[in-house]
């Protein structure tokens, strides 16, 4: 037996006028979670999940930081070289966010309003001047 009634989904679409593409794949998601075991899962534990795959399916880093740092939001002014930065956890999208978001390093330059960013988490690639803008950056205060 089906968990979804998509008669009750097309209704709920037509009226809130979801676009056609976001229609179509809505109804893929929800074809692929009808045929998900949740039985055994807490409603918690489904949000939690749900929550990861959104953000995973956007390529946004899901790495927490290590519990004595504290991030603020980079601001242009505050920002010198030498100082600790990494890439905000949702910057960017697609193969940009698998590559870069959650990513951590020193500024090795600012140039033209761009940060260049030097990464030192061990994670690869390594990523050596790449310029960022700072509305994607976050700057280590702690």
């Amino acid at each position: 037996m089906s968990k979804v009634d998509f008669s009750w989904v097309d209704e709920q679409m037509a009226g809130a006028k979801v676009r056609i593409p976001v229609g179509k794949l809505t109804v893929a998601l929800l074809k692929a979670w009808d045929g998900i075991a949740t039985d055994a899962l807490t409603p918690a534990q489904i949000e939690e999940g749900l929550t990861l795959f959104k953000h995973l399916a956007q390529s946004h880093s899901v790495l927490e930081p290590y519990k004595d740092e504290i991030w603020v939001d980079a601001r242009p002014g505050d920002l010198k070289v030498a100082d600790l930065i990494r890439v905000k956890s949702d910057a960017f999208t697609g193969d940009q966010g698998v590559r870069l978001n959650g990513r951590r390093g020193k500024i090795v330059g600012i140039r033209y309003g761009d940060i260049v960013f030097r990464s030192d988490d061990d994670r690869k690639p390594l990523l050596d001047g790449v310029h960022l803008p700072p509305s994607k950056l976050e700057k280590r205060v702690v």
